[in-house]
């Protein structure tokens, strides 16, 4: 997030059923500890869906090949090497022991890797920018372009995690950090490049260019851990995860004063878990973005179905939805979390949003009030399904919290929104829990819709029968 979009977040967050602002902010023992109806039922399903990394028991200690932890000796190739050897044993542990490590370039991941800190390990970047050569693809403030690499990168990877005590030192406050003066001409270009949908291969601005990268990257990574580290002294956003799907991110402590440093951006990433993680950065806390301009309405990635509980944020704003949301933002919980000053909404909602992309869904709480009345039902349709060619039979469970009629007056009704009508029985429309049956292959929207006699809610729900493209080509109509 810029410094100019930190500007314009509104210090008001989006008054749905069920959003609080926070008044108090003890632990939370377990997603749930405050009951769950309504939309805040789709919390415990979230967590549920993202597992926990099964990395291989084999270990690869960078110091087995060479690594030296003097704060002096380039252990580039080290790091590279145990890399290569993780990944060729199909997984491992790579062992960062304690030691101070230079490294000049970038560490990448394998799939099937743990990138481990052990207490005391402290891994410094070096800061001479030819290093991070070759380009990697990467998305600069929206646009996928090919750039520097990020100090630490996966593409594509999948069962990642990088997790421990120790700390990553992008060193960057007298070298990257120098460009925000001279960004502006390669930001623009960038963004022509967007609306006018030039090639993505044909977007090489790296050497000679003056975007920094970010300092971590997950791009198109499925099940990612990042869990204990300390991260300080990045050159741009500092925990960047783009097109990532379940991914965690928990006891992470940021301390990072560059300009633009962010913490976490979540760019375009679907089931996202985010707690015990302390802020101290200059930018947001945690950015939600989506995308920017044709390319970004073009790809139609939301950012969505996001968790982020019992954080403490020294960051402005602590969590952000400005601009960058082409794409939308949707399912977005933030329960027990703290501010610095202690006041005001933990999660804030730019005022132009809305003209940037569609932001649905969006609910904050630290304990439990009584609903406003006559507020549209609060409605969540239950977790997305994935089945076979064959289709199948699924119980649909849906829960709805009303702001207060009387329960008599509570109608409910499943509908198919967009499918083949004639590809699904739905038993009893009008029971919050019954059962679909699905026959032909294809990408279903299910829609459960409660009204009470004042106002209607409603909530969508996706069903994936057979194999379907990656991301969500097939759905032409919001997930909320």
């Amino acid at each position: 997030m810029t410094e100019q979009q930190a500007k314009t977040v509104a210090l008001a967050a989006l008054m749905t059923a069920g959003l609080m602002i926070i008044t108090g902010c003890g632990p939370v023992d377990e997603p749930g500890a405050v009951p769950a109806s309504g939309a805040w039922a789709q919390v415990a399903d979230i967590v549920a869906a993202i597992p926990e990394p099964n990395i291989p028991d084999a270990v690869f200690d960078i110091t087995k090949y060479g690594a030296v932890g003097d704060g002096q000796t380039d252990c580039y190739k080290a790091f590279t090497e145990a890399v290569a050897a993780c990944e060729a044993a199909d997984g491992g542990r790579v062992l960062v022991p304690a030691g101070t490590y230079l490294v000049k370039g970038p560490i990448h991941f394998a799939s099937n890797m743990d990138l481990h800190l052990a207490d005391g390990a402290h891994v410094k970047f070096g800061g001479k920018y030819t290093d991070y050569l070759p380009l990697a693809m990467t998305r600069w403030q929206g646009t996928r372009i090919y750039n520097y690499s990020p100090f630490i990168y996966a593409y594509r990877k999948h069962n990642i995690s990088l997790t421990g005590s120790g700390t990553l030192d992008g060193q960057a406050q007298d070298t990257w950090s120098t460009w925000t003066e001279k960004e502006a001409p390669d930001a623009e270009n960038a963004l022509r490049m967007n609306e006018e949908g030039n090639s993505v291969i044909d977007r090489f601005l790296g050497d000679g260019h003056f975007l920094r990268p970010s300092m971590i990257q997950f791009m198109g990574c499925d099940g990612v851990l990042v869990d204990g580290v300390t991260i300080i002294n990045s050159p741009f956003w500092c925990l960047h995860p783009v097109f990532a799907q379940r991914l965690t991110i928990r006891n992470v402590r940021f301390d990072a004063q560059n300009p633009d440093n962010d913490a976490i951006a979540l760019d375009s990433c679907a089931v996202v878990n985010i707690h015990d993680v302390t802020f101290a950065n200059q930018g947001a806390g945690v950015a939600i973005v989506s995308g920017v301009g044709r390319e970004g309405r073009e790809l139609s990635r939301p950012s969505r179905n996001i968790y982020i509980h019992d954080c403490a944020f020294d960051a402005e704003p602590a969590v952000g939805i400005a601009g960058q949301i082409a794409g939308g933002v949707y399912n977005v919980f933030v329960e027990n979390c703290q501010t610095k000053n202690g006041a005001g909404p933990v999660l804030a909602i730019a005022e132009a949003a809305a003209q940037d992309g569609e932001v649905v869904h969006t609910f904050e709480r630290g304990a439990s009030e009584p609903n406003v009345p006559n507020q549209a039902p609060d409605v969540y349709a239950g977790p997305d399904v994935e089945l076979s060619e064959q289709g199948g039979t699924v119980t649909l469970t849906g829960s709805v919290d009303d702001d207060g009629q009387p329960s008599g007056t509570l109608t409910t009704t499943w509908s198919v929104a967009q499918g083949a009508a004639d590809g699904v029985t739905i038993a009893s429309p009008a029971s919050l829990k019954t059962q679909a049956t699905f026959t032909k292959p294809g990408v279903y929207i299910l829609k459960l819709e409660a009204g009470d006699g004042a106002a209607t809610g409603f909530h969508f729900l996706m069903v994936k029968v057979g194999e379907q493209p990656d991301g969500m080509e097939g759905v032409s109509k919001p997930i909320f």
